[in-house]
């Protein structure tokens, strides 16, 4: 029988066997620029992995295999994982003689599942800092904030991982979408944009045009990544299929406690909260709280909750004719919160004033509002475009700004309304051209 050591050593040279050629690109990329541990997050099958081995098949090209590291610490094959294959990683590294050609790259995915997993990291850290670059990843967005986290106060950086967006996506499809956008491209377009906010942009799912596949990545996510943290399955599965089919509405904890009840669900409101937090840590829900400057009204005033992936929601009872301004707005929300992980004082809201006029999104930056954002499927109905600019004009004037947007399925241009410029922004086009620069 082999010993631990041993295991682990054969497990480290068949991944290396195994790293696959022709994973496509991403626009997110590994920080390779410092010698801080490179922390990866997002949510569960978002591509952390492939995105780790994209960055070992490019240091294969110039660093002698001895000097690359990768496990996978929710593989079967190192199973009982314990803390000791820390110090065999070590032993390894020195056996080969590795650090005598130079530095080591060291690839730990999902290292959250050994307790303690600082404490060893922050150790390698400091004892090998410029002759070992270290990538840890894991699928919550309190990996390196847990209560051993004071360990790596100062140590990492943070790359979070999502599913494709549109350009990344368009990509996975050999789709072309630098201009000049023809009739033909712009159609083509088009329908892919149709299917990705249908089917969603996991990866997997874009890759083998599998849609089965959406719903066993969402159970997985409940698993794995949620459920160890509650008590009751069914509700918790109750909860999250009500806030996926009620995405880029208000919605009020406990309002929803109190519709819960009445379907026979007994929740309090503090336990709903626990639920979603949860679900938000594991990338699952994302909300966006009304504009104001009091904390007060942010806390009593109904939230709005999107799910990190169009896939989710039309899996569980949204129709694109019927609902398309909807997964419209979800997958504008994706992209606005994406920004936020990168620009901390990057914040989104909705605004809604005394009279009820809402307007989608207020982009805040600072102590200052760069932008509203109002999403509209169609706006041919007079009626419909003149309360939906009615409301954004209301909102600038209110919030002193004057980039005023309308983000619609097809129509592009701009109107002087009261001495404001509105723009109207194709939803194909600001993904594929603004949305990447927020």
């Amino acid at each position: 029988m082999k010993n631990r050591k041993e295991k682990l050593r054969i497990y480290i040279e068949e991944e290396r066997e195994r790293l696959v050629e022709g994973l496509k690109e991403r626009e997110v990329g590994l920080k390779l620029e410092t010698e801080l541990i490179n922390d990866i997050i997002g949510p569960r099958r978002s591509g952390k992995t492939s995105l780790m081995r994209l960055e070992i098949q490019r240091l294969l090209r110039s660093v002698e295999r001895e000097r690359i590291i990768y496990l996978n610490f929710e593989s079967r094959r190192i199973l009982p994982l314990t803390p000791e294959y820390f110090n065999d990683i070590i032993e390894i590294i020195y056996e080969t003689g590795a650090l005598k050609l130079g530095k080591v790259y060291l690839f730990l995915d999902e290292v959250q599942r050994i307790d303690g997993w600082e404490r060893y990291v922050r150790s390698i850290y400091d004892e090998f800092k410029g002759r070992i670059k270290i990538f840890i990843s894991g699928s919550s967005s309190k990996l390196t904030k847990s209560k051993l986290s004071h360990l790596l106060s100062g140590r990492h950086l943070t790359t979070t991982v999502f599913p494709l967006n549109f350009r990344e996506y368009l990509n996975f499809n050999d789709v072309d979408f630098e201009g000049p956008f023809t009739e033909e491209r712009e159609s083509l377009i088009k329908k892919h944009l149709k299917d990705y906010l249908t089917y969603g942009g996991f990866p997997e799912v874009v890759l083998t045009k599998n849609e089965e596949l959406i719903e066993t990545l969402f159970i997985d996510i409940i698993n794995r990544d949620i459920l160890p943290h509650v008590r009751n399955r069914e509700i918790l599965e109750d909860v999250a299929y009500f806030l996926c089919t009620n995405a880029s509405k208000l919605t009020s904890f406990s309002k929803l406690t109190k519709l819960l009840k009445s379907r026979g669900v007994k929740i309090s409101v503090p336990t709903l909260e626990k639920y979603f937090t949860l679900m938000k840590d594991s990338f699952l829900f994302f909300d966006s709280k009304i504009f104001s400057y009091k904390v007060k009204d942010q806390l009593q005033h109904p939230r709005k909750i999107y799910c990190v992936d169009t896939g989710f929601i039309n899996y569980f009872g949204f129709k694109f004719s019927e609902d398309a301004g909807r997964l419209m707005e979800n997958l504008i929300g994706m992209e606005l919160f994406k920004t936020s992980y990168n620009r901390p004082k990057f914040k989104v809201f909705y605004f809604k004033d005394l009279h009820g006029k809402e307007v989608d999104f207020v982009l805040k930056e600072g102590g200052k509002v760069k932008g509203l954002i109002q999403v509209c499927y169609d706006i041919y109905d007079s009626e419909t475009k003149k309360r939906e600019i009615k409301a954004l004009i209301k909102a600038g004037e209110e919030l002193r700004c004057r980039n005023l947007s309308v983000i619609t399925w097809e129509d592009e241009g701009e109107e002087m309304v009261n001495g404001k410029v509105i723009r109207f922004i194709p939803l194909w086009k600001w993904l594929i051209r603004e949305a990447p620069h927020f």
